[in-house]
């Protein structure tokens, strides 16, 4: 039997909760989805959130929160979730793409500085794969910073919750995150202005232009079941990532960083030392399912010039996926662990 790349971790306590909502004909946003946002706001340590549709919506928000348009710039990195470009597509504004640095996922704080204009509106960072994207050097920014926690929610930095450390966090909550609602997103602030127009924006309300970008109390009844275990999924990605660093060790094959506690293990990248036509074999003969972690950068998308994006573009053709998930047995985390030992 193939072992799939990535599956969500849903339970009976999951289907259940559903059901209940489903029976009980609570199927727009109601106290579910309330429940869902207060209980995520009080984990990231931020007063006031939104529930959405999808990430790409939770990001709209914040663009018209920040009333970005043609004028405006947001500078974000290439090697990145599609989301935001998607967003900013809707209001006009600019995206200014970042390469990553050299042996890194994310771009330097040296390249974000250098690309801050009087038309910068926003500066976008993520916690790419459940690796954490470090602040230091962003306290002199007085720029709007949105922190993208869909790969780290639940975890810290210098025991400073992810998503506590910009103006905006947003998260999404599709079928391979740490918490899923099959699909959907959360956007959180500590700015009442910033939340009341973002409220407004995302409806469902007559009394406002809006976007109906709402989740519906189902999707939040999923969410609200698996936070109590959401210390237990971290655990096991753990686990498991420390299992798959102990295989790695006798190869010549690379992770982005080395294996810590705090990282949250949304995924586990991995640069292989053979050619991909080896390394791709190697994995279907095994029955294993191994992806590109992050196919298109979001400066093949823009139609930029890849001359500026060299460290982007190696990683989206070296960087790929082995199989890390909450569900995984014990057997299928000794088969893929031995497997990965055993590529030469």
């Amino acid at each position: 039997m193939k072992i799939v790349s990535n599956k969500p971790t849903i339970t009976r306590k999951e289907l259940e909760a559903v059901l209940d909502c489903l029976i009980n004909d609570d199927l727009s946003a109601g106290d579910s989805v309330k429940n869902l946002e207060s209980s995520l706001a009080k984990i990231i340590g931020l007063t006031y959130a939104l529930s959405t549709n999808s990430l790409t919506s939770a990001y709209h928000l914040i663009f018209k929160a920040l009333e970005i348009g043609e004028s405006s710039e947001v500078i974000m990195p290439s090697f990145f979730t599609q989301a935001p470009l998607s967003a900013l597509s809707m209001t006009g504004g600019k995206p200014v793409l970042l390469d990553s640095e050299k042996d890194s996922l994310f771009p330097s704080i040296a390249d974000i500085k250098e690309k801050i204009s009087e038309r910068t509106k926003a500066i976008i960072v993520g916690h790419l794969f459940g690796y954490h994207f470090s602040f230091e050097g962003f306290d002199d920014i007085d720029i709007p910073v949105i922190e993208d926690v869909s790969h780290s929610i639940g975890t810290d930095i210098d025991d400073i919750p992810c998503g506590n450390n910009g103006t905006f966090a947003v998260a999404s909550f599709d079928p391979s995150g740490i918490i899923t609602t099959g699909n959907g997103g959360i956007v959180l602030t500590n700015n009442s202005k910033y939340y009341s127009s973002m409220k407004d924006f995302r409806g469902p309300d007559d009394r406002h232009i809006n976007f109906d970008y709402s989740m519906t109390d189902f999707q939040a009844a999923m969410g609200i079941s698996q936070l109590p275990k959401l210390l237990d999924l971290l655990t096991r990605r753990r686990e498991i990532a420390k299992i798959y660093h102990e295989s790695l060790r006798i190869t010549s094959h690379k992770t982005p960083y080395p294996y810590s506690e705090k990282f949250a293990y949304h995924s586990f990248p991995v640069i292989f030392s053979v050619t991909n036509e080896k390394m791709e074999s190697y994995w279907r003969k095994n029955k294993i399912e191994v992806v590109h972690i992050l196919k298109y950068p979001l400066h093949n998308l823009t139609g930029s010039s890849v001359s500026g994006f060299s460290n982007s573009e190696r990683l989206s053709k070296k960087l790929f996926a082995v199989p890390l998930y909450p569900t995984l047995s014990r057997k299928d985390v000794e088969t893929i662990s031995k497997l990965l030992a055993g590529l030469i």
